[in-house]
């Protein structure tokens, strides 16, 4: 069994990393990098986390409760729901594809069990993976704009896209990130 002191220390460092300067530049106030990972550290419950996982409904309720927070922790002029959301959606997936993280809440180690216990985990969205998902929609989904403008219900349409197209792969949609982000170019 994993030290809890460790897994704490871990914790931190995940809210630390997981959410680079260039994560949330530009979304019209100063700070919000560590006011994200300040929150991601001291409020985020990683046996809450788990514990609603693997249910979709309670996960949902999860994600959205800590979005409006968050959101309500930063400034006035960088009250940004897509900053937030894709700050959190960060984080979540650090802390699923963490080791120890993994080992002390018995994530599975076989890739489809894995796939399937995280099935419920969002992509995070940015100008990247939007414009790859835009341009893949045959314009259903509404144009790209950026993270600052990003509204819960346009981000629902995008999550709805890339669960789609992770299931077409067989994957956890979250896994899009390492295809769409910043995606080499051929």
């Amino acid at each position: 069994m994993i030290h809890d002191d460790f897994i704490k220390q871990i914790h931190r460092r995940l809210a630390i990393i997981s959410v680079g300067g260039s994560a949330l530049r530009n979304q019209g106030a100063a700070g919000l990098v560590d006011i994200a990972r300040i929150y991601f550290e001291n409020s985020i419950s990683l046996d809450k986390f788990v514990a609603c996982l693997r249910d979709e409904v309670s996960f949902k309720r999860f994600l959205n409760l800590h979005t409006d927070q968050l959101v309500d922790q930063f400034p006035e002029g960088g009250k940004s729901w897509g900053a937030a959301r894709k700050g959190l959606n960060l984080f979540l997936r650090d802390l699923v594809y963490n080791k120890f993280i993994a080992e002390k809440f018995n994530l599975a180690v076989n890739f489809e069990q894995f796939n399937e216990e995280i099935k419920h985990l969002e992509l995070p969205l940015d100008g990247y993976v939007g414009r790859e998902l835009y341009e893949g929609s045959n314009n259903t989904l509404p144009k790209w704009k950026s993270i600052r403008d990003l509204t819960k219900v346009v981000s629902e349409r995008y999550q709805a896209h890339a669960l789609r197209i992770a299931k077409e792969q067989n994957i956890a949609r979250v896994h899009l990130d390492l295809l769409y982000w910043r995606k080499p170019t051929e």
